[in-house]
């Protein structure tokens, strides 16, 4: 199960009790990941699922940036958000907005990473049955 295997990178990466961790378990504030834990997750996301991890994406990085682009663009904010996080889903970048408004740091969640380890394999598994067939 792959929120299993990304809890026990965690545990790992951090030094903690898995038990510690469920899917709305922030990284950076509840657990205190900092930026060398979050490259190392990256890391070890990468060489579990054997997937790339583009960390701006699923750290989220560019959050603000996105969501204040939007804005100054005149586009709809969901939208411009959801293209460039396709991984979550339109309730979660809500809450990322809503907590935007109280902290400069972006809420990075276990389930955050479960929604982008996710969404990478299924683009692999994609990608690998399109080139199957050419």
């Amino acid at each position: 199960m792959i929120e299993n295997r990304i809890r026990s990178i965690l545990a790992d990466v951090l030094d903690i009790e898995t038990q510690q961790l469920e899917a709305e378990t922030d990284l950076i504030r509840e657990l205190g990941a900092e930026s060398i834990d979050l490259l190392e997750i990256a890391l070890s996301l990468e060489r579990e699922f054997g997937i790339k991890v583009d960390e701006n994406k699923l750290f989220l990085k560019s959050f603000r940036f996105y969501s204040d682009e939007a804005r100054d663009k005149d586009l709809n904010q969901m939208d411009y958000l959801k293209t460039n996080y396709p991984f979550l889903p339109k309730k979660r970048l809500k809450e990322l907005l809503d907590d935007m408004k109280y902290s400069i740091v972006p809420s990075i969640k276990i389930k955050d990473l479960i929604s982008y380890v996710e969404w990478m394999l299924k683009r692999n598994n994609k990608e690998k049955k399109e080139h199957k067939k050419v």
